[in-house]
């Protein structure tokens, strides 16, 4: 890389900050395989060392929590996979096993149980298999009282260690919890939310103002950490999180929240990667710098062209849709093209893969040939014919 080149967390940073990069920043998610691809991965190395740029997200909480008079107990059922050897015993401890999960207050206790397909951190809040943490009224009182009673201690060590293992390969933002109203559906999942949403809500204001007066003390230790940006992991579809409860529920939180990190120069990133076509409105409305994991079509349900006029000054982290690499490298390169001309000359863009592939190394060849794409045609200004 030349001296005049900039480097992957340079290019990402020129567009959050609304200046040009010198090529239009390509991104993946750092899990297991692009971690490894910093030290010995030889493909993914070849692959960061030619421009593509990390986005570290998961990886740096920034606070510990504390609930003195509250305790969870996680059960694991591996079934009969024991062995004699604690070298197979960590290896089915990594497969999939049932998980059943207790917390309990003075208030009652709550319960579920779900199916890990890994023992990895993104499997641990999808509580779903028996009806998500909150099944009926009673276990708001159980809630509402770990709410009140949860500790935030700031820990900035090892976003600092994911920084400095980074280097200029990308960026590391502090991972924050899904916002109130996408907290609540975590919580109960979309039937208990839709239904208390109508035939409970007293109990469903209460929760939703005690989880929001609770986050942004999150929020507030977040603006003081060491991160150049904080990233939520909101998973937005307006089929669930509809145009009324968007504008009633996420954008005064969402507007807040920024405020609070605006004020000390933090960029304020959110993951919207469902169908938000009915939402393109009132996400204008909102004082977040960028809309991470847009997925346009075929995937998504609004065009990028849309949404880049709406949008004008919001960032739009766009995510690669997945489906299109079923169909080859040649359907990968197509399409690149196609993003690329849409968002000419490129100003308030990064181009990026965020979901699921396949495969490993389906997902390589995805990321292979997109990168190609960008550093030949993805030179700012864009101009293909």
């Amino acid at each position: 890389m030349s001296s005049k080149e900039m480097t992957a967390k340079e290019k990402i940073l020129a567009v959050l900050n609304h200046e040009h990069p010198d090529i239009i920043p390509f991104t993946t998610y750092a899990h297991e395989i692009t971690l490894a691809g910093l030290a010995f991965s030889e493909p993914w190395r070849k692959l960061l060392d030619k421009g593509l740029g990390l986005n570290l997200t998961f990886l740096a909480p920034i606070y510990k929590v504390k609930c003195p008079k509250v305790k969870m107990i996680l059960t694991h059922d591996y079934g009969d996979t024991a062995s004699w050897s604690p070298v197979d015993i960590l290896s089915s401890m990594q497969g999939p096993h049932d998980v059943y999960g207790t917390i309990s207050t003075p208030k009652g206790r709550v319960s579920v149980k779900t199916h890990w397909k890994s023992l990895t951190l993104l499997d641990i809040p999808w509580f779903a298999e028996d009806g998500y943490i909150i099944k009926d009224l009673p276990d708001y009182e159980v809630i509402k009282y770990l709410i009140e009673e949860t500790e935030y201690i700031p820990e900035y060590d090892q976003l600092m260690m994911i920084q400095m293992m980074a280097g200029n390969y990308g960026v590391v933002p502090a991972s924050m919890p899904k916002s109130p109203i996408q907290a609540m559906i975590q919580l109960m999942g979309y039937r208990t939310f839709s239904l208390d949403y109508y035939t409970h809500r007293k109990e469903f204001e209460e929760l939703y103002k005690l989880i929001y007066k609770k986050e942004l003390e999150a929020y507030k230790i977040a603006a003081e950490s060491p991160a150049e940006l904080v990233w939520a992991v909101d998973n937005v579809n307006g089929q669930i999180t509809t145009p009324t409860i968007f504008e009633n529920y996420s954008i005064p939180f969402y507007n807040e929240a920024a405020d609070i990190l605006h004020k000390q120069g933090k960029k304020y990133i959110v993951h919207m990667d469902g169908l938000i076509s009915s939402l393109s409105d009132l996400i204008p409305k909102t004082k977040i710098d960028a809309i991470e994991s847009f997925t346009p079509p075929p995937m998504g349900d609004l065009p990028l062209k849309e949404a880049r006029k709406k949008w004008k000054d919001k960032i739009i982290w766009c995510n690669f849709p997945e489906t299109v690499s079923l169909y080859g490298k040649k359907a990968v390169k197509q399409k690149t093209l196609e993003i690329l001309k849409s968002i000419a000359p490129g100003d308030n863009f990064i181009m990026g893969v965020s979901e699921d592939f396949p495969s490993a190394l389906h997902e390589l060849d995805t990321v292979t040939t997109i990168l190609k794409i960008v550093n030949k045609h993805g030179k700012y200004p864009i101009s293909i014919e």
